[in-house]
Formats: C-alpha cells, structure tokens, sequence
C-alpha cells in the first residue's frame, strides 16, 4: 500500500471518535493494527540473515500478552479504568494484580517496537546491529502514527526486493 493510505486508515477511527461508526470503526482498526504488526513482525523475521540474535518467540508471547491484556480490560472493565488517589481503594487487592500486569504491558509494547526496529535495521545492515543502528526506526514506530511516514517505505523496500527477484 502506497504511505498515505496507511497513513490514512491508521487515522480513521479519529474522524468519528465517540460514535457508534467509530466504536466499531476502532475495533476494526485495532483488530487491523495487531494483525498488521503480527504479519510484519513475523515476515521481518524470516527475512533476517543466518546469523541474528532475536527471539520470535520471545516477540509472540509479549504481543499475545497485550492482546489477552488488553481484551480482559476491554471486557471485565468495560473499555478501561482510572485508578486515581480518590479511587484506588474501590479496586482493592485487584491493584497486587493490575499494577504489575499493565506495566508489564507497558514493557510489552517496547519490546514489540524494539522487536520490529531490530528486524529493519538488522535485515538492511545484512549483521546484528546495535542500538545505535536503529534507534532512528524505534522511537519512529514509538511516536506512532507519524513515524510511519518513515518506516513504510524502508518495510516495502525490505518486501519489494522479494518481488523483484521473483
């Protein structure tokens, strides 16, 4: 897909944000984001050289981990929580639970980014790279959706090679 129209569709819940359109337009753009990170993080992965240091294993369960996460709090707190000096005794010991996991969470998504930086940098370098090397990509996909103007293009120069020697 051309750059803008990523852009685009990663946008779009944005023009209609507290509509039934754009609940449902969210949940399809969410479903759509994961997936898309899922397949790019996956086909990154077998295109990297022989000799690589990463773990798709390690990357699937830190992304299954956020999506099982983020459902359960979408289900069981009915789209979020608020956890506020006035509040936090309404959660309880639910707390010894939520702190830990929503940070971990956090952890998730930075290793997922990191996950995605690495696999670019270490397939267009052709060795293992260090974080010098890729810290241009990371914080790109971090500052999201604006960094996709950027990493777009380098993920379909990495896939248009594949079609161009077929």
């Amino acid at each position: 897909m051309p750059t803008w129209l990523v852009f685009i569709l990663l946008m779009l819940p944005a023009v209609f944000p507290s509509s039934a359109i754009g609940y449902v337009l969210a949940i399809i753009w969410l479903t759509g984001l994961l997936g898309y990170i899922y397949f790019l993080a996956n086909s990154l992965f077998l295109k990297l050289p022989l000799v690589h240091d990463l773990k798709i294993k390690r990357f699937r369960f830190n992304f299954f981990f956020v999506l099982v996460y983020s459902v359960f709090i979408i289900v069981f707190f009915k789209g979020g929580y608020v956890i506020s000096q006035d509040n936090f005794k309404d959660y309880g010991w639910m707390l010894a639970i939520i702190i830990p996991a929503h940070l971990y969470t956090m952890f998730c998504v930075f290793y997922i980014i990191w996950f995605i930086a690495k696999c670019v940098a270490t397939i267009e370098n052709n060795k293992i790279v260090g974080f010098e090397s890729y810290a241009g990509i990371f914080f790109l996909l971090w500052f999201f959706p604006v960094g996709i103007w950027w990493v777009h293009p380098k993920v379909k120069k990495i896939f248009a090679i594949d079609i161009d020697e077929a």
